[in-house]
């Protein structure tokens, strides 16, 4: 039972994803060409992601893997696997970062990511009716308020910080006031939620001086 909520959760993952990757494209004031190009560039990243996880999900299990590999392949990834392909894909972002320009691409990934993160928290509202969960659909409808109110008046660094921040203070209030505190079904660890803080905020800052 457990595994096919796991399953589920995966598909609403998955249909969210690519929800908010075409509502992105609706919305997008760019020519077909360039929205084409972004796209790809943004599906391509989510393409990492998914193999970064399988990867996560290998080395986890190494030893079950050796064994039977289809039974590690076939099981739904947990939230170690999520860390391990966020690290992954961010540090594939900055490897990429001269053939990529990472200020213009954060700024098309993040709407998707967070467009998709309300769509996908709608879908387990609708399914649980869980406090909890509505209060995850709240916070990511702020922070793509947020998105939105400050894109066309800040820089973009500046408004990538003010998102960090606010994801920062809103993810920690709801750790300490809730049993859990999850990203697209994935339990975050406090280790994991500074770390992610400390470690994108670096690189915001390194940003900001080479420029």
């Amino acid at each position: 039972m457990a595994t096919v909520a796991k399953f589920i959760s995966l598909a609403a993952l998955l249909f969210s994803i690519v929800a908010g990757l075409l509502l992105y494209y609706w919305m997008m004031p760019a020519s077909k060409e360039e929205k084409k190009k972004q796209m790809e560039e943004v599906f391509n990243f989510f393409i990492n992601f998914v193999m970064f996880m399988w990867v996560g999900k290998v080395i986890l299990n190494f030893s079950v893997f050796i064994k039977d590999p289809l039974a590690v392949l076939a099981y739904p990834a947990n939230s170690a696997s999520f860390y391990l392909a966020i690290i992954g894909s961010i540090l594939l972002l900055i490897l990429k970062r001269k053939k990529v320009k990472l200020s213009a691409f954060i700024s098309i990934l993040l709407p998707v990511v967070l467009m998709a993160s309300v769509i996908f928290e709608f879908i387990q509202f609708l399914q649980d009716r869980n406090f909890y969960t509505l209060m995850n659909l709240i916070f990511y409808m702020i922070l793509v308020a947020i998105f939105y109110y400050f894109n066309e008046h800040v820089s973009e660094l500046s408004l990538f910080f003010a998102l960090l921040l606010s994801w920062l203070i809103g993810t920690l209030l709801m750790y300490y006031s809730q049993p859990y505190v999850s990203f697209f079904g994935y339990l975050l660890s406090l280790p994991f939620i500074l770390l992610f803080f400390l470690f994108n905020a670096g690189v915001l800052i390194y940003m900001k001086f080479k420029r």
